[in-house]
């Protein structure tokens, strides 16, 4: 494991901020609920230290994989405790706490912002592009094109079609030597 570390020549000189742009609101209680991921809403509990993740719409094996790689990307930045992900106590909902930093300059929700911003950024295309592939397939078999439908009565009809005679389709009994 290596260790980048960035060593600034004049230490007085105050640090270039990060600026990052996401669809926020507070709770009266004062969570922060992040609502820019198109199938999940997360909700930032300051007071608890607590980080909880709600489905959208609907609950699906899709929306647990994305609340589950949700946390492993801040169990991967270090952010969040492995040990404290656990079910909701709302259905579908998945929850886990983070530490309080040892530096006291850091803010701990400044953190998990940034991180949730990387993720939603690179999570987003991917369900766009999902979303449009599973919209272009149901619309083509909806709505075909005149090259791929026929109008009715164009195939002409025939007193036998398709690959099985029903001469030869046996009895399910008839093997068995009861008919």
């Amino acid at each position: 494991m290596s260790i980048k570390i960035k060593i600034d020549p004049d230490p007085q000189s105050e640090p270039e901020p990060v600026i990052i742009s996401l669809e926020v609101r507070k709770t009266l209680d004062g969570k922060i609920m992040i609502l820019d991921h198109l199938l999940i809403d997360i909700v930032l509990d300051t007071q608890q230290n607590k980080i909880v993740l709600f489905p959208k719409n609907s609950i699906d094996d899709e929306i647990y994989h994305i609340q589950d790689s949700y946390f492993n990307h801040l169990r991967n930045e270090g952010i969040i405790l492995a040990d404290s992900i656990v079910s909701g106590n709302v259905f579908g909902s998945l929850e886990a706490t983070y530490p309080n930093p040892v530096d006291e300059s850091i803010s701990a929700a400044q953190v998990i912002l940034l991180a949730t911003k990387k993720f939603i950024d690179s999570e987003n295309p991917k369900i766009e592009a999902q979303e449009y592939i599973e919209n272009e397939i149901e619309d083509y078999l909806v709505d075909p094109t005149d090259s791929d439908s026929t109008e009715l009565g164009e195939v002409p009809q025939e007193p036998k079609k398709g690959s099985q005679q029903s001469e030869k389709v046996r009895s399910y009994l008839s093997g068995y030597g009861y008919y």
